[in-house]
Parts: structure tokens; C-alpha cells; sequence
């Protein structure tokens, strides 16, 4: 079938209410969760699965309020930490990187700031700028969240380890910022 005989519907993704939803998630399924589980669920993380986080619906509504027509994107979550430096990425690290991050995203979303969100043209996914910064001895590291459109009509939030040596403050860093972990 053409797409000119099946025509897709469009929706509106308010990227903002994703964010919020997908933290509540991380914090539900990390940091809520017994060690054990969530030592698990990283564990699986870090052998390349894609782990499902349930399904978010979609909705357009008209003028009045009411719903027009939905549609259930399948949620996943997937992490990317070929940039972790140093020795022992482990439990802990991913533990400490992840709540720096959703509490700077936390702090930002109840300040009604702007989430400094970079957005990608060609792949329609988007980057949150809000980064957990934790300190292993010397070395510093760095997550961002990332939420791209998947090739099947899903959403990924993508949790990423970014180079900390891009970031100015942390090169010719004081022993002051970031989580020690």
C-alpha cells in the first residue's frame, strides 16, 4: 500500500512532557527499584539491548477538547557509554550520572528554564542539554538524555556518556563541581 492510499497521521510531540515522563520512568525503574533490579536493568543496558518502557499515547484534540484520534508509541531505552572515561563503568557510576542528570533536569523543569534542547533536523530526535556531571578520582564524566524518533514508529530515550573534555569548566576544574562517585 502507498503512503498516498495509507496516509499517516500526524501528531505533535511536546517534547517537554516526554522528558518529564521518561525521568519519572529512569527514577521508577533506577532509583526506586531494589539495587538488585536495577543492577539488572543497567546490565542488560550495557550488553546493547533496547529494554521497553511501556507505551506513551498520543492524542490530537479538537478546539472543544475532545479527542479526535490517538495513537500508542512503544517506549524504549537504550544507553550509549562508548565515551565513559577511565576504568569501572559500573553500577555506582551509571548511579550517580543518572541522578545528577534527572535532578538538573528536575531544578530546570521547576524553574520553568529553558531545557537547552538541541534538536536534530534530519533525524527529528532531540537532545537535552541538562548533563549529570560525577568525578571518579580525577576524571570527570558526563550523561545527557537524548529522544529520538525509532524506525518503527517508536520513541527511544537514549541515556549517553558525551566527552567531558568539551566542556570548558570541567578541563580546568577546582576539585568543586559534579557528584563524586
Amino acid at each position: 500500500m502507498s503512503e498516498a492510499q495509507s496516509p499517516k497521521k500526524k501528531f505533535n510531540l511536546n517534547l517537554v512532557q516526554v522528558l518529564d515522563l521518561g525521568c519519572g520512568i529512569l527514577n521508577q525503574a533506577f532509583i526506586k527499584q531494589p539495587a538488585n533490579k536495577a543492577k539488572a536493568l543497567l546490565k542488560e543496558l550495557k550488553g546493547g539491548k533496547r529494554v521497553s518502557l511501556g507505551a506513551l499515547t498520543l492524542s490530537n484534540k479538537s478546539e472543544a477538547g475532545d479527542v479526535v484520534d490517538s495513537l500508542e508509541v512503544p517506549l524504549s531505552l537504550e544507553l550509549d557509554y562508548t565515551e565513559f572515561k577511565g576504568p569501572g563503568f559500573n553500577h555506582p557510576a551509571f548511579d550517580a550520572a543518572l541522578r545528577a542528570m534527572l535532578n538538573q533536569i528536575a531544578q530546570t523543569l521547576r524553574a520553568k528554564k529553558d531545557l537547552n534542547i538541541l534538536t536534530n533536523q534530519e533525524t527529528g530526535g532531540a537532545l537535552v542539554h541538562q548533563p549529570g556531571v560525577i568525578r571518579i578520582g580525577e576524571q570527570h564524566n558526563v550523561m545527557v538524555i537524548a529522544i529520538e524518533p525509532g524506525k518503527k514508529e517508536d520513541i527511544i530515550l537514549r541515556l549517553m556518556f558525551v566527552d567531558p573534555d568539551q566542556y570548558e569548566s570541567l578541563r580546568k576544574d577546582d576539585g568543586e563541581s559534579g557528584t563524586e562517585a
